[in-house]
């Protein structure tokens, strides 16, 4: 997986792994957005860029064994790489990767993600990563499912 700059198209390759608790001092909500100590009783991954320890986004999953579905209760960017002055772009998308390729370990084909977004980005999800639209919720699974990991996970 990787990002790339913005001005130069310049891929730099990223790691998602889990937040430690040590983490949760720098992951402020003037930063992320969002309160991301309310969700420690949740499965919380970070993004960031390989041989730097700057935190460019977070995701924040729950499981939903029975329904072979992980919901996307969170997700994050850094405010900084957000919007039109951005300097780096893919830090969503590869969140977005991440948490179907998990799906796709852990349920095989019968796979879902979905989120139920918490601004007004439904548009933007469905039109850039290929969710669709089930009642408040977006849902990626199957076909979509694998182009978002084919377009994010490969080099």
């Amino acid at each position: 997986m990787f990002i790339t700059a913005v001005n130069s198209g310049y891929k730099f390759p990223v790691i998602i792994c889990p937040v430690e608790t040590i983490d949760y001092k720098k992951i402020t909500k003037s930063k992320y957005s969002f309160n991301w100590k309310l969700e420690k009783n949740y499965s919380v991954y970070k993004i960031f860029e390989e041989g730097k320890s700057e935190i460019l986004g977070l995701v924040s999953f729950e499981f939903f064994d029975e329904e072979y579905r992980i919901e996307i209760r969170l997700m994050a960017v850094l405010k900084e790489q957000i919007g039109r002055n951005k300097t780096l772009d893919r830090i969503a998308g590869n969140l977005f990767a991440f948490a179907s390729k998990l799906s796709i370990i852990k349920y095989g084909a019968l796979a879902a993600v979905s989120l139920v977004p918490k601004t007004e980005l439904g548009q933007y999800y469905m039109d850039k990563y290929g969710f669709e639209q089930a009642a408040d919720s977006l849902f990626l699974e199957g076909l979509s499912l694998l182009r978002l990991i084919y377009e994010y996970d490969h080099d």
